[in-house]
């Protein structure tokens, strides 16, 4: 196949953009260039930085957002022309009755069950699990190693970090950050930083 089959491209040159690139390598697939706005990343993974994002280059290739922090890929996607893509690591479990919205990927050994939701540009990184009916809205990002139980809901540009535990029907709210470890066993409302187990409000983020 030529690029212009399989190809990608990608827009940011940090670590999660090396995940990326390995996942459309255990694909077969090709990431044909990495945008970035540091002038002085020219190489990442083994593929040409282009620098910053131009509407004309390569129109005809779906996109990712290589980029973690979810309120960056929020702005990030405002401005891209190019269509996005979706992407599935072969190693990750990702059940034929989700649905996954443009711009996300499954990476690494990750799992997603039956009937789970997942919005525009979520990231589900490296062996987190995402079970049954659950509804994940745009820019969420579930951390290695967190555990969402059935039925959970997490709403936008929310951070379930490493390790977190989200306990059967909790409903989660927008631009939450669950952190590392945490265990949530109640119901969260928007902007609020949790830690601990049982988990526990320490502070809101400021809007």
């Amino acid at each position: 196949m030529s690029s212009s089959e399989n190809g990608m491209l990608l827009y940011g040159a940090g670590g999660h953009a090396r995940v990326l690139i390995s996942s459309l390598n255990a694909l077969n697939r090709s990431s044909v260039a990495v945008f970035d706005d540091d002038p002085a990343k020219q190489l990442v993974h083994g593929i040409p930085v282009v620098g910053s994002y131009r509407s004309d280059f390569h129109p005809e290739l779906p996109m990712l957002l290589a980029v973690g922090d979810n309120g960056i890929r929020s702005k990030l996607a405002q401005t891209v022309k190019h269509s996005f893509g979706t992407l599935i690591h072969p190693s990750a479990i990702v059940d034929s009755s989700t649905t996954l919205g443009a711009g996300t990927v499954v990476v690494h050994r990750a799992v997603v069950q039956a009937g789970a939701q997942l919005g525009k540009h979520v990231i589900i990184n490296t062996g987190a699990s995402v079970d049954h009916d659950c509804v994940l809205d745009d820019f969420v990002q579930v951390a290695p190693g967190a555990i969402l139980c059935g039925n959970v809901r997490v709403g936008e540009g929310t951070l379930i970090a490493a390790g977190a535990v989200v306990v059967p029907g909790i409903t989660i709210g927008r631009w939450i950050t669950v952190g590392a470890g945490a265990v949530v066993t109640r119901n969260i409302p928007d902007g609020a930083v949790v830690w601990g187990n049982p988990s526990r409000v320490i502070r809101f983020r400021k809007p």
